[in-house]
């Protein structure tokens, strides 16, 4: 169809105007209606493939809740305490691990004092509380039995005094607790003083260190030399503290040994250690008795008596288990000890005043033994109140034997049960201020329940070095506080809490050397 367009009486041209027709299928659908249908089904398959997976990881978390909870005991009326199991497999692994004690506050505050939770591998409740944890510890062997993660007992060893049950841990206990009876402590003191003061005039020498790492270095060289007897240079000394520190680092580790995973990382590490171990063993043995100095791990080794006696693999194993609890603990302690004495300089203060009050900042009395070290009693609220406010080990893991209640809820047998020192230390109602850091707290009353403060466990498998850390912790404060003076770089430092609590910045600190013969010795 063609029709003119003019202007003023003037034909200016033609317009062509084509018509569309429509032809209507026999179905009833018009052309229209196809493309609509399409662009339908794209928005459908669009809508489709971006929220099937989110419904599909909905269900899987679903299936995986009810999967551990119905592990629940049916026999019990009382319910699971409140919780969340996390993730399928991951469980809360990967919120634990990235936020260390954040993880641990938001969940007492969301749920109270028993929660449970997905950790490491296995569901786990976690209890807080003097009251609560007194049941864990004193239930051992009725209630409950040790149980740490898989990781950490295929690191360390299932024969370890930690991972150890029955008649098993009650010899083994017996054992090494031999290692730390009065005579060994006493003997220790005078090598543990050497060490020490050689590494604190290094720290003054230099100036300026990283607390952290000097402080693994410190408790590294006492332990392989006090307790196992290495004999061994500076720089096998330090291979040896890397392999170590990875060894520890993957104590916490996803229960996946594979090429790459942490658990395997740690298992090369174990093994690389177990033969210097060995080796040190054979040295041992080649030179007979020794008369001069008498380690932890002769003792063990001389004990060959009937019951008493170890295999050569448990004896490397205690080896072990004695490098990591007269190591990496005290590590940690030792660094705090530092971070909250340069904070707080009025205690350094009284603690050289306590040493000058029992002539311990003359130049004739600079040796210590273990009697005038038992003497001081301010000294000793010092280490007491380091342990109550970091605890090396923030908790300690059980398995239940039989289902038990604590507070309304019912503790599932085979659960694991995770008592929590560094939650119990500050929530307990006898610290008042606990997040002060307040020595002179201890001169009060005592409380009335041990299990306010546990920064050792307690109960029968209360750690049988605590002595032993006690004596380095109170012989690094003395060298500290009479013989130099340090200020932190970093006043605030971040904290990581695995595998043992630690600044995250290493600490850095400067250190100045002081006269020894000075009454007092302070931090700037």
């Amino acid at each position: 169809m063609a029709f003119s367009v003019g202007m003023g009486g003037s034909v200016v041209g033609e317009v062509e105007v084509v018509v569309f027709e429509f032809t209507i299928p026999s179905e009833g659908k018009t052309m229209l209606e196809d493309v609509d249908s399409n662009i339908y089904q794209q928005v459908s398959q669009i809508i489709i493939s971006t929220l099937l997976p989110f419904i599909l990881y909905g269900l899987s978390c679903k299936l995986w809740y009810f999967y551990n909870v119905s592990t629940k005991d049916s026999n019990c009326d009382l319910p699971l305490p409140p919780g969340s199991m996390g993730v399928p497999l991951v469980g809360e692994t990967l919120d634990l691990i990235f936020g260390g004690s954040r993880f641990y506050k938001s969940r007492w505050k969301s749920y109270g004092n028993v929660y449970k939770t997905h950790i490491l591998g296995r569901p786990t409740i976690r209890v807080i509380g003097a009251k609560n944890v007194r049941k864990i510890l004193m239930g051992e062997h009725t209630l409950v039995t040790s149980n740490w993660p898989t990781s950490t007992r295929m690191i360390m060893g299932e024969g370890t005094l930690a991972h150890s049950v029955g008649d098993t841990h009650r010899l083994r206990r017996k054992v090494v607790l031999k290692a730390f009876s009065h005579d060994a402590l006493s003997k220790y003191v005078p090598c543990v003083q050497e060490v020490v003061q050689n590494s604190v005039q290094q720290w003054c020498q230099q100036g300026f260190v990283f607390g952290y790492p000097e402080c693994k270095k410190l408790t590294f060289a006492i332990a392989s030399k006090v307790l196992l007897g290495f004999r061994i240079n500076e720089r096998e000394t330090s291979n040896m503290l890397n392999v170590f520190n990875q060894m520890v680092s993957n104590l916490f580790s996803l229960p996946v040994c594979v090429p790459g995973s942490g658990l395997y990382k740690g298992i090369k590490a174990r093994d690389y250690l177990l033969e210097k171990i060995e080796e040190c063993i054979r040295e041992k043995e080649s030179r007979g008795t020794v008369n001069d100095f008498t380690d932890a791990l002769d003792l063990i080794m001389n004990i060959q008596d009937g019951e008493e006696s170890m295999s050569r693999r448990e004896v490397k194993e205690s080896a072990l288990e004695l490098l990591f609890a007269g190591h990496e603990t005290t590590a940690s302690a030792s660094c705090s000890m530092i971070l909250h004495l340069a904070k707080n300089p009025d205690v350094v203060e009284n603690v050289t005043h306590e040493l000058a009050a029992h002539g311990l900042l003359r130049q004739d009395a600079l040796s210590l033994d273990l009697v005038v070290l038992n003497k001081l009693t301010y000294t000793n609220n010092v280490v007491k109140e380091v342990l109550r406010i970091l605890p090396p080990i923030g908790a300690g893991f059980r398995k239940a034997l039989k289902t038990f209640e604590i507070e309304g809820c019912q503790i599932p047998k085979g659960w694991t049960v995770a008592y929590s020192i560094r939650d119990t230390h500050e929530t307990s109602e006898f610290f008042t201020e606990s997040d002060k850091f307040d020595p002179s707290r201890w001169e009060a009353k005592a409380p009335s329940d041990l299990f306010h403060y546990l920064p050792f466990g307690g109960g029968s498998r209360a750690c049988v070095g605590k002595e032993f850390a006690k004596i380095l912790l109170k012989v690094l404060l003395i060298e500290l506080s009479r013989s130099c003076s340090w200020r932190l770089l970093n006043d605030s430092p971040t904290m990581k809490r695995l595998p043992v609590p630690h600044p995250d910045d290493g600490l850095p600190v400067q250190f100045t050397e002081v006269p020894p013969m000075r009454q007092r010795a302070f931090t700037f």
